[in-house]
């Protein structure tokens, strides 16, 4: 799958956003290091080089103390004893992840919440981010007003009634709307072709919506957690927390999107 021109973020944002903090990106909980021998080995390797402060090293289960027991550096620990002969060497630590955590086999559920992450994010702010040309089709009501989906819109560029060209129209672009210069003909139906969006590309847009950005982040990270659908957990003492489900945004997603939600109605 590849990602659609009007996607909010790329795969790398949402991957990158998806490792969180780099200490509890990956974690190693009983890493077999070694085992001690009658040779008195004290050098030991771990498989990767611990993020400083989170190292626990274990001999035969008992914890050992950085720069008492042993010293490290990067990946490599000496002891300043060594381990008796077969005495286990036990090791639990957190590690930098690297770039992408993700197997590529993940690439095509992101891309996917990437799309359906904006998508909602535009349903429910009536916004279009990225600029694009928009088919909309209404049924006349008899008004003089007509309030189109998407904002912000660039240019009205043709408006057909009943299949018919439309010659002239008056526009309020900035409050989203177009009027007709008597009525919109009851029940007739109403193509209107117009252009909206903040910027030409996902790269201009980033900047002008930063709201939208981290709301599509939320989502997407919300529900790639929780992809077998539990909507909430609740644990005694601690409180709840409201997953939602691809139906709907997150709640942390729309409090960010309030702020779009101008002129929607």
């Amino acid at each position: 799958m590849t990602l659609s021109n009007t996607a909010l973020v790329t795969l790398v944002q949402a991957k990158n956003y998806l490792r969180t903090r780099e200490a509890d990106s990956s974690h190693i909980d009983a890493e077999y290091v070694g085992m001690g021998d009658v040779g008195g080995n004290k050098i030991f390797t771990l498989d990767k080089t611990p993020i400083e402060g989170s190292l626990k090293l274990y001999v035969v289960g008992v914890l050992q103390v950085l720069d008492t027991d042993f010293t490290l550096v990067t990946a490599t620990i000496t002891f300043i004893v060594a381990p008796g002969n077969n005495e286990p060497v036990t090791a639990s630590y957190d590690y930098a992840a690297t770039s992408d955590t993700y197997e590529d086999y993940d690439d095509e559920l992101i891309e996917r919440l990437i799309e359906a992450a904006t998508k909602k994010a535009e349903d429910y702010t009536g916004r279009a981010f990225v600029q694009r040309e928009i088919v909309e089709t209404r049924i006349g009501d008899n008004r003089q007003a007509l309030k189109l989906y998407r904002q912000p819109i660039v240019s009205v560029d043709g408006i057909t009634v009943g299949g018919d060209d439309l010659a002239s129209w008056s526009e309020g672009l900035s409050i989203g709307r177009i009027y007709h210069l008597v009525v919109w003909p009851l029940d007739y139906e109403i193509v209107v072709t117009y252009t909206a969006g903040y910027g030409a590309n996902r790269a201009a847009v980033l900047a002008l919506v930063p709201d939208a950005v981290l709301a599509v982040l939320i989502a997407i990270a919300t529900w790639c957690d929780n992809r077998i659908g539990v909507k909430s957990q609740s644990i005694s003492g601690i409180g709840s927390t409201d997953y939602g489900v691809i139906a709907s945004l997150p709640e942390a997603s729309m409090r960010k999107l309030d702020s779009l939600r101008t002129n929607l109605f």
